[in-house]
Order: C-alpha cells, then sequence, then structure tokens
C-alpha cells in the first residue's frame, strides 16, 4: 500500500539516515492525512505520486531538522524581530515580500530553500536542481499556473513550507482535497508548528557567514495560528494586507483548482468555492478576535489596503519602515522603480476567474465578511 505510514517513516530514515522524528505530536496530522490520501482525495495515479513524494520530503526535512537541533543546538542563533506578512491570500503578499526581501537590512527565505533543508554542502545544488524541476514540472502539467501564482528557485517564498515538517500546514489541503485533515488543522495545536519554523530559520542562519538579518516572512496561514506565532516570536511585527474578499475568494479558489487539477481525477470547482470561502472566513474570524482581545499585541500590526499598494508601493513601504523601524533610503528605494518596472502585472499572462465559477454569490460573500469588510475594506 502506498500511504502505509511505517513505510513512509522507514522510507524517510532510509532516505536521509537519521532516525529521530522527535515529539510524537505529528503522528496523528500523518494518520488523518494519509487516510484521506487513501480514501477521500480522488488522487489519481499521478496524485499518488506526488502526495507520496511531498509527504516523505517533509518528514525527510523533520529528520534533517531535529538532526540540525541536536547537533548543533540552537542557543547561538537568535530570530530577530521578525517581520511577519499576512492576510488574505491574492491581497499583493508577493509583491511586497519580494521587494521588502530586497531591503539590506533584510532576508527572506527562497523557494529552495524552504523545499530542502540546506546542509551548506555540494548537496545544495542538487538541491537547487530538484526545486527548480518541481516548478517546472509544475508549469507544465498546469499551463495555467504561472499566471496565476509565479515561482522561482531563487525567490522569496511562504514560510508555510517550513511548518509542513510538523505536520502542520494548509499546503497539504492546498495541493489536494484532504477534508479530515483540514477539519483537524482548524483545532490542532499549532505550538509544534512554529517550534519547527524556527528551527528552520535558525538553521538557514547557522549556513550563512554573514551577519544575520531581520527574517521577512510571509503566508496566508498565520491568520489560523496568531496566538502560536506571537508565543514563539513575542517580538514580532506583522503587516496584515487587504482586499475585498469578493475578488480574494475566486482567485484564490482557481488557485487551488489549478493546483489540484493535474493530481485528482474529481475537482470540483464548486466544492472548492465554498471551502476556500469557510477557511478564509474562519481565518479572518479568528485574526481579528484576537487584535480586538489582545490590544498589546495589536499595536505590534500595521494594516495595508491592497490597492493603495498597488498603486503606490514606496507609499506603503514607508508605512511599513516607520512601523518595523526600517530605513527607506534612496538606494532601496532606486531598487525598488526598477523592479517595479522589469515587473509589470500581467507579465507571466491574464488570471481569468469569476465568482459563479466556483458557485459563488458576491451578495452572499459581502454579508459574511461585512464586519472585516466595514473594518478594513475601503
Amino acid at each position: 500500500m502506498l500511504f502505509d505510514n511505517k513505510k513512509i517513516l522507514k522510507s524517510a530514515m532510509f532516505t536521509t539516515g537519521l532516525k529521530d522524528f522527535g515529539e510524537e505530536d505529528f503522528i496523528e496530522p500523518m494518520e488523518i492525512l494519509t487516510s484521506d490520501y487513501r480514501t477521500g482525495a480522488n488522487l489519481n495515479r499521478l496524485g499518488k505520486i506526488a502526495a507520496w513524494t511531498y509527504l516523505h520530503r517533509m518528514l525527510s526535512n523533520r529528520l534533517r531538522l531535529n538532526a540540525f537541533y541536536k547537533s548543533q543546538g540552537t542557543s547561538e542563533q537568535r530570530i530577530d524581530r521578525p517581520i511577519f506578512i499576512v492576510g488574505l491570500p491574492r491581497t499583493g503578499s508577493t509583491l511586497l515580500h519580494e521587494m521588502m526581501a530586497m531591503h539590506s537590512d533584510l532576508r527572506a527565505p527562497l523557494f529552495w530553500e524552504t523545499s530542502f533543508v540546506p546542509e551548506n554542502s555540494p548537496a545544495d545544488l542538487f538541491r537547487r536542481w530538484l526545486a527548480k524541476g518541481q516548478i517546472i514540472t509544475l508549469n507544465t502539467l498546469s499551463p495555467g499556473f504561472k499566471a496565476v501564482h509565479r515561482l522561482g528557485p531563487e525567490q522569496p517564498h511562504e514560510c508555510i513550507t517550513m511548518q509542513a515538517a510538523s505536520l502542520r500546514s494548509m499546503q497539504f489541503h492546498a495541493a489536494n482535497n484532504v477534508k479530515n485533515y483540514n477539519d483537524w488543522l482548524k483545532q490542532c495545536d499549532w505550538q509544534p508548528a512554529y517550534h519547527y519554523h524556527e528551527i528552520f530559520l535558525k538553521c538557514l542562519q547557522a549556513h550563512k557567514t554573514e551577519a544575520p538579518k531581520r527574517w521577512i516572512l510571509k503566508a496566508p496561514g498565520h491568520l489560523l495560528s496568531m496566538p502560536a506565532l506571537f508565543e514563539k516570536y513575542p517580538d514580532s511585527k506583522i503587516i496584515h494586507l487587504h482586499r475585498d474578499p469578493s475578488e480574494v475568494i475566486p482567485s484564490m479558489a482557481s488557485l487551488f483548482f489549478h493546483i489540484r487539477k493535474p493530481f485528482t481525477s474529481c475537482a470540483v470547482k464548486e466544492e472548492i468555492g465554498a471551502d476556500v470561502k469557510n477557511q478564509w472566513f474562519s481565518g479572518i474570524s479568528a485574526t481579528m478576535k484576537y487584535r480586538a482581545e489582545n490590544p498589546e499585541k495589536n499595536a505590534r500590526f500595521i494594516d495595508i489596503n491592497y490597492k493603495t499598494l498597488i498603486l503606490d508601493p514606496l507609499r506603503s513601504l514607508r508605512e511599513i519602515g516607520i512601523h518595523c523601524d526600517l530605513t527607506i533610503g534612496d538606494n532601496y528605494t532606486h531598487l525598488i522603480k526598477n523592479y517595479l518596472d522589469q515587473h509589470p502585472k500581467g507579465k507571466h499572462g491574464t488570471h481569468h476567474y469569476n465568482l459563479k465559477q466556483f458557485g459563488l454569490c458576491e451578495n452572499d460573500l459581502n454579508s459574511s465578511f461585512k464586519e472585516y469588510k466595514e473594518k478594513h475594506v475601503t
């Protein structure tokens, strides 16, 4: 059986030559996930191979991170005042992440680094090649994906992949329709996810000879786990991006559809639409509640509207610079202007989608997200 948990664990141990998976808090989500792969995800042959490969890679990452933690420790590494970009997906977070990663005082994790735990050895060249192959394969299997979400092995990437070593990550559900796992994720303990998130960052820092920089990180999924984020990183600053959900939800549904389509025998657009709506309503509601109940943490947020960010990126960056204690100097401003000239909207194609495709209704979305829109969307 392809999704035999014992065999998958043994395979990860064989691949890495390591045996210590750490605490057993990953067993429950792995069992739910593999059960969904077997019975509910409607995976085709390619989908089964892809799901097994991804799970194997995340377990291998877990083994390597535990080995790093035990052999080198993390006391010499400190994650200083990290900056997190959060908010609904499709709110300009990739644009902002890439622009901020160009700042001389900041560093973003790259796609290949988050996909495979680096070792600062010749093997990292192979890992870079594998990461590039992943992107080429996805763009080949789903030709419209590049217009939806641009990826590059050496480009800044979401830190949600670093949480996947804990088997707690929205990426599993984005790639496949794993309903039971996703339901479990909504009420799980997120602390293990940030435990591995921190070890991953410290591992990346340890492999750099230069002095550590502040991390600029982004993932919409942090909306589901804000209390755990602040427990791990109490000195973090948060950039909260906002956009009309009636524009965001169908765009995100389209992204899920493009990711899942090559790997399933059945991708129902209406089901994806309802799923995306419910998930992000939960994330937005949880974060608004957390901010309202924790004024001292709320002060660490800055709210940026999507339209403002797109129409005047430098204005948004200056506001963010004040909030995050960053200098927005002339050299950085020049870099940003060049970047914007080289990355016009629609460079990689136009992303076509609409509400009706995914069984969504604008009035319904406006009603569901009424409180959020009144507070954050103009």
